[in-house]
């Protein structure tokens, strides 16, 4: 039987907003999606969102006011509780699995006849992975990892009792494959609009054809955990082979200071560059699809980072380490080179190969632009839709 709100979907992110006034600040990335969400969902979105006291990021963010939203938003306060009041006008709720406060949601989803699906990113390898890299106490990372494995109980608890599961990426997919009516999809931020032209590729295959100094790029937050500290290292290791090559590292984070040091140290200044965060529409994706030969992506945990179909949408193989995240693409897709965790060297042999070899970097170039093209923005949240409406019944 229908549900007397039919085809009512109620959003509770693990992302927060911001308030001045009537004017709600959003992360970018997260309004796109609810804005495919409330163009394409045949009935009415609505967004739980909590309100947080934290500063702001300098960048991807979007302001909106209250009256021009095109979907419900209510904002709850920062330690308030999402409850069945929140969802029981919902014939469909979409909640986040990554949040240890919406393990819940499915109970009360339960309890007042709606549907509930969770979206998931993490796998627990991720989550302690994670959770090493930021804890130098061993005492600490001990009470840490005891959190993670109860919470992790509750996890598994309401993948059970949700009614389905959106897996972004295949380690989330593969971990969790004992879930009913499971998807599996690529998280990107590039529309097919965006994506890299035939001719623009070519014309940058024939520049990669002159011999020319090997183009490397990264983009990315500049911590640890993205691996952005073996960046500046693995360019010394290519000027220490006498290799000529560019790398251009996009971002910031905490190591950029000390990133900048090294470079200055080892008078990298000629090969590394460091333009810091510059607009991913206008800036990023036209300099990656025109100057980027190789992305160099050295993440050392294996969370289903976006940066992956990011790049490939601008026909860019990766050269990186082989995470579950990246391990995953690479065996559904001829699109890199997938080196051992932490193994530099290894990573440096590869695009020295690569450098005397370049057609076959022309070859994944081109594998990358056919596999991005079944996965951009529009097309994503297409199958993710699709999804939800197959159980919203």
């Amino acid at each position: 039987m229908a549900h007397p709100n039919q085809h009512h979907l109620v959003i509770i992110p693990s992302v927060a907003v911001w308030k001045e006034n009537d004017v709600i600040i959003f992360d970018r990335k997260f309004y796109d999606g609810i804005l495919q969400y409330a163009g394409k969902w045949p009935g009415k979105v609505s967004c739980v969102m909590k309100m947080t006291g934290a500063a702001p990021p300098a960048f991807g963010l979007i302001r909106v006011h209250k009256e021009e939203l095109p979907f419900a938003c209510l904002i709850l306060r920062e330690e308030e509780t999402v409850g069945s009041e929140h969802v029981r006008e919902a014939s469909m709720v979409l909640a986040s699995g990554d949040a240890f406060d919406q393990l819940h949601i499915a109970a009360i989803c339960q309890q007042v006849g709606v549907k509930c699906v969770y979206v998931i990113e993490y796998i627990p390898e991720t989550r302690y992975q994670i959770a090493s890299l930021e804890t130098n106490n061993p005492l600490l990372l001990l009470r840490r990892s005891l959190y993670l494995r109860q919470q992790e109980k509750k996890r598994i608890a309401a993948f059970e009792a949700a009614d389905g599961l959106q897996s972004n990426g295949t380690p989330a997919y593969d971990h969790y494959s004992g879930m009913k009516n499971r998807l599996l999809y690529f998280d990107t931020r590039v529309y097919r609009e965006n994506m890299i032209t035939d001719s623009d590729l070519e014309r940058r295959i024939d520049v990669l054809s002159q011999g020319k100094p090997l183009r490397l790029a990264f983009s990315g937050r500049l911590v640890r955990m993205k691996g952005a500290d073996h960046l500046v290292r693995l360019a010394l290791l290519l000027k220490e082979r006498g290799m000529a090559f560019t790398f251009t590292i996009y971002g910031t984070g905490d190591l950029d200071g000390e990133m900048r040091a090294f470079v200055e140290r080892h008078d990298l200044g000629s090969q590394v560059f460091m333009p810091g965060a510059v607009d991913f529409y206008s800036r990023l994706l036209p300099e990656i699809q025109a100057n980027t030969d190789l992305f160099v992506c050295l993440h050392r945990q294996s969370d289903p980072s976006c940066t992956y179909l990011e790049t490939l949408a601008c026909g860019v193989p990766i050269v990186g380490y082989a995470n579950r995240a990246f391990a995953g693409i690479l065996e559904r897709a001829d699109i890199g080179w997938g080196v051992e965790m932490d193994d530099l060297e290894g990573v440096a042999k590869v695009i020295t190969h690569l450098d005397g070899n370049r057609p076959e970097i022309i070859g994944k170039a081109r594998n990358s632009v056919v596999f991005a093209s079944q996965h951009d923005f529009e097309t994503t949240f297409r199958n993710r839709i699709d999804h939800l409406l197959s159980l919203d019944k």
